[in-house]
């Protein structure tokens, strides 16, 4: 069983990256909804900004990448950092972000997989049942949610979204297998490290320069970007990397079940009308979690 502190990591990064979504939405449109960024502009500041602020931390660090593990933390660097920042924003051109939070519940089944038929990792029948009450429910949840008349839900963008969660999936195991030994803080840092110059270069072979004078609202949208970077990337990750060490990935990527419920309370505040089946499939989740955490 998780420890308290363990659970309450869980929890953080549940109300951080469940409000990911709406600050990449700020990136992405003005308050007109007229569009601000880009989707690949979105991703790449995300990335350069997270790269920025943990770049002290990564050269005191630096070591590590002569000690045979750069191809470790370039993997988690480009699955667990760059693709899915690019993958995220770009689907949510399309689609809700309330949408995309709950599409990333299919972490953890991908994280399921790759665990067990490539790492040979064994994983007991209550897992495996909470892995696929989590599913059910997060697929329930999808479906009693749908689109809505001015943002149509866009099956190949919420595809997007599937492939950023199998990146994520074989991050956190590369992490268990191969960077345990490791501080949180050097795995996190470095692959930022690692990824960050190639998101400058994108970003500014983007017409992201002219696009600063060309909406009066650019500025918050880089500041919810900034915010997205620094909190919901570096910090988070940090975080997670460390609940990834100290538990197993099973229950780290678990948290991936508990962030459409923060979606949800953004719905609230954002004045959405909630349907008591998305609390259903809410409370059925929860209870997922609980069956994963199981001995």
């Amino acid at each position: 069983m998780a420890s308290t502190k363990q659970w309450i990591f869980l929890v953080l990064l549940a109300l951080t990256w469940g409000s990911s979504f709406i600050l990449m939405k700020r990136g992405l449109f003005a308050p007109d909804g007229s569009e601000l960024f880009s989707g690949i502009q979105v991703g790449a500041m995300r990335i350069v900004f997270a790269g920025l602020f943990l770049s002290p931390l990564a050269l005191k660090n630096i070591k590590l990448l002569r000690n045979g593990k750069v191809w470790f933390l370039l993997i988690v660097g480009i699955c667990g950092n760059a693709l899915p920042a690019f993958l995220f924003a770009t689907a949510q051109t399309h689609i809700p972000s309330a949408l995309a939070g709950m599409l990333n519940a299919t972490v953890p089944l991908f994280s399921l997989i790759i665990a067990y038929f490539i790492f040979k990792v064994k994983v007991n029948k209550w897992q495996i049942t909470g892995l696929f009450i989590g599913l059910f429910a997060a697929v329930g949840l999808l479906i009693s949610s749908g689109g809505t008349a001015n943002q149509p839900v866009s099956l190949g963008y919420a595809l997007l979204i599937l492939v950023a969660t199998l990146c994520y999936a074989i991050s956190l195991n590369t992490i268990k297998q191969f960077l345990k030994v490791e501080s949180a803080i050097a795995i996190t840092s470095l692959a930022l490290l690692l990824v960050s110059p190639a998101g400058l270069i994108i970003l500014l072979s983007t017409d992201f320069i002219p696009r600063l004078s060309a909406n009066e609202f650019a500025l918050q949208g880089i500041g919810a970007v900034a915010i997205l970077g620094i909190v919901g990337t570096a910090l988070a990750l940090i975080l997670f990397n460390q609940l990834v060490k100290d538990t197993n990935t099973i229950f780290a990527s678990s948290v991936t079940y508990l962030i459409p419920l923060v979606a949800i309370a953004w719905g609230l505040l954002d004045g959405e009308l909630v349907k008591p089946s998305q609390i259903t499939f809410a409370l059925i989740m929860l209870g997922g979690v609980l069956l994963i955490n199981r001995k």
